[in-house]
């Protein structure tokens, strides 16, 4: 046995330190308001609040909560009377006056951090006032004040938990939905192997799915890094290997903490070959609850789910009553002058037709108080377009009314929707001086007894639309498991793979439900050809371009309007002797600065869509994949071809090739559709109709000259 000596002492010294010192070090995020905060930040009235629920996640061991706020405010407040007051889980934290010589209240607050919640209330309430000894008008204009979210922010700083082995759920803890943005996570396989691939994609979507309304950025990686969790897909040989676990025996679904930071977790799911492993994602996959872990338990059993087109949980089933709860609303309750409204989101199948003379039923069930006046009214929108206004016509006010409220279908939008109810409460009074009870004004919409229902139309839509990709991951999605869906890359580089998981991520959290189905290809082959097609990479193959409205191989067209538009006037005139309008792609021209989104007919099959995302630069191709996730730059993508410009970081769109349609229209309805559409139909069925009435009429005659000659008329 080795005698422990000092230098042994100093070595186990300097372990310890450093091991407490990673323990004790802190770290900070700040999260913009904005992130969080989803109400009207516009506060009116006498009295106005504004709530957000901040989440802390279960492996934040929170130190400190400072709030950072920001409130544009009326000059008209007297700061006698006018206050802000801020509240966290329903304690004080602090109450200032409005000073009427400041534009903009600032204030840096420290948050309590004891007795933290998952999700915790923050309360802001404005009293408002425009005079000290007077008459005033409640609902008065010059009484609002404004939260600015964009520079308001709270910061957080925190250690993170070590990761205990057989303690924890994978779930709830490393896919926690109370992360914040940007969520980072890596992604390991065994091998680079077509098959792993897919299971790989197939696990990103599961995890874009589970952790919805956040930014999810996923890395392809060969070793196993320090600052995040990693999930690895192999055999247990594989693990065993890569872990350096003696162990003989480890379950299908584990976690571990990372060897390089005990903080991050390494989820491993694994089996004794393909197809055992395959079985345990699937089976990760499916389950809805928490996870345990632990050498206790194991994958058994697998259930699939049959799904048809369409039918995932964030499209609104067409054809039924559909409560407004089932869409996970509560009763939203209405208070005061100016309450905020209540917004109800639905989505409707992205593709389909939708048919201008159907109707909409929606069954409202609200009340609303005895304070009341009689000229208030109950408005509602669809898509911000007004519909109608009930009147709050009863004195005493009502416990429980029920209106049916026909709404034309045209007003429908593709994809997401917006029903908005809003409460223009007026309190009765004959003027200033009397002083309404404004805590009368009260309402309630019943969720519960409220349902809307969508009548069933067919599916047929017109492509290619690269906004309708952005909002929903269509027409890929029309398949909630995308079994109809494949990527294809042409080469199996980190940066291009973490490409591909990103937006496999992105397209899961658009859907909702794991893309059980969805496969990697690496070439073309004859079953890539059935399916729709999202190409990532550097070379589109040229055969893949056949229908596509910007072809590109080692040039491109610059005499295209939606090129000139990237490019200076100086740029293009050195091309103006060349009569072909080349642009060479290499590195000394803007254009292999450029990451180039194409929506456009699969060449292999009419009813399917190829999307292909393609850049010289492979940071560029992740940049702008992430950039899906930001709206700003998200609502910039539309038409069949869309380029980001690095450096101007603005994307640039158009509508260049040829519109197709796809699905399925009953065959009077495509009649009309065609001559509704087309002003050549139109004019040729008019022809072909005279010409037909013509003979029709003819025929007519002719049988009446005949029987006249023969004396019987």
């Amino acid at each position: 046995m080795k005698k422990f000596n000092i230098k042994h002492l100093l070595w186990l010294t300097a372990f310890i330190s450093l091991f407490v010192f990673n323990l004790s070090k802190a770290d900070e995020i700040r999260i913009p308001l904005k992130d969080i905060a989803f109400q009207d930040p516009n506060l009116r009235t006498i009295q106005a609040e504004y709530n957000i629920k901040l989440p802390i996640p279960s492996r934040y061991l929170v130190k400190q909560l400072y709030l950072h706020l920001e409130v544009e405010k009326s000059l008209a407040l007297v700061k006698e009377r006018s206050n802000l007051s801020v509240f966290f889980n329903n304690k004080l934290v602090v109450q200032k006056p409005f000073d009427p010589l400041v534009d903009i209240m600032i204030l840096d607050i420290n948050l309590p951090t004891t007795n933290l919640e998952p999700y915790n209330e923050l309360k802001i309430r404005a009293i408002q006032h425009y005079c000290i000894n007077c008459c005033e008008f409640e609902a008065s204009p010059e009484l609002w004040s404004k939260i600015d979210l964009e520079n308001s922010y709270i910061t957080i700083v925190y250690e993170e938990k070590p990761i205990l082995e057989d303690t924890l759920l994978i779930r709830d803890y490393v896919l926690d939905p109370k992360l914040f943005n940007p969520v980072n996570l890596a992604i390991m396989t065994e091998s680079k192997d077509d098959r792993y691939l897919s299971l790989a994609a197939k696990l990103a979507g599961y995890i874009g799915s589970y952790i919805r309304y956040r930014r999810v950025k996923i890395d392809y990686t060969n070793e196993i890094p320090s600052d995040k969790d990693v999930f690895i897909i192999g055999s247990k040989d594989y693990v065993k290997r890569i872990l350096n676990l003696s162990s003989e025996s480890i379950p299908n679904i584990h976690i571990y903490p990372n060897p390089n930071n005990i903080t991050k977790a390494i989820v491993v799911i694994t089996g004794s070959g393909y197809e055992e492993i395959k079985k345990a994602l699937f089976s990760f996959m499916s389950v809805r609850e928490p996870v345990y872990t632990g050498q206790y338990y194991s994958i058994n059993t697998l259930k699939e789910a049959k799904l048809d087109n369409y039918s995932y949980f964030v499209n609104i089933p067409l054809g039924r009553k559909v409560y407004i709860n089932e869409l996970g609303y509560s009763d939203f309750s209405f208070k005061g002058i100016y309450p905020p409204p209540a917004i109800v989101e639905f989505r409707i199948p992205q593709g389909l037709y939708i048919q201008k003379n159907k109707k909409i039923k929606f069954h409202f069930a609200y009340n609303y108080g005895m304070g009341a006046r009689e000229d208030s009214v109950i408005n509602i929108y669809l898509n911000d377009k007004y519909i109608t206004s009930l009147k709050m016509n009863k004195k005493y006010g009502t416990v429980l009314e029920e209106q049916d409220i026909d709404i034309p279908a045209y007003l429908l939008a593709q994809g997401l929707n917006k029903l908005k109810i809003e409460y223009a409460m007026m309190a009765p009074g004959g003027g200033f001086c009397i002083t309404p009870n404004i805590e009368a004004l009260r309402g309630t919409f019943f969720t519960s007894k409220s349902y809307i229902e969508i009548p069933k139309m067919p599916y047929w839509f017109e492509m290619p639309y690269l906004e309708y990709f952005v909002d929903s991951g269509f027409p890929y999605t029309m398949y909630a498991d995308l079994r109809e869906t494949a990527f294809l890359i042409n080469e199996k580089n980190d940066k291009i793979l973490s490409s591909v998981l990103t937006l496999s991520s992105y397209i899961g959290s658009k859907v909702g439900t794991p893309p059980f189905e969805l496969t990697i290809y690496s070439d073309i082959k004859e079953d890539l050809k059935n399916k729709n097609i999202i190409y990532v990479g550097r070379d589109i193959p040229t055969e893949l371009q056949k229908n596509s409205p910007l072809k590109i191989t080692d040039s491109i067209d610059i005499s295209i309007p939606l090129i000139q538009k990237i490019f200076n006037l100086g740029f293009l005139e050195r091309f103006k002797k060349d009569t072909s309008h080349i642009a060479k792609l290499n590195y000394l021209n803007s254009l292999s600065n450029q990451v180039f989104f194409i929506m456009y007919q699969s060449p292999y099959d009419t009813q399917k869509v190829v999307t292909a995302i393609y850049s010289k630069s492979l940071d560029g191709l992740e940049k702008s994949i992430y950039k899906l996730y930001i709206p700003k730059f998200a609502s910039q993508i539309k038409g069949d071809v869309s380029i980001w410009d690095f450096y101007v970081n603005q994307f640039f769109s158009d509508n260049l090739g040829d519109k197709f349609y796809i699905g399925t229209l009953p065959f009077f309805d495509r009649i009309l559709f065609y001559l509704g559409f087309s002003p050549t139909y139109l004019a040729l069925a008019a022809i072909v109709l005279t010409v037909i009435i013509s003979i029709i009429l003819k025929k007519i005659l002719d049988y009446r000259e005949k029987r006249r000659l023969d004396g019987e008329i």
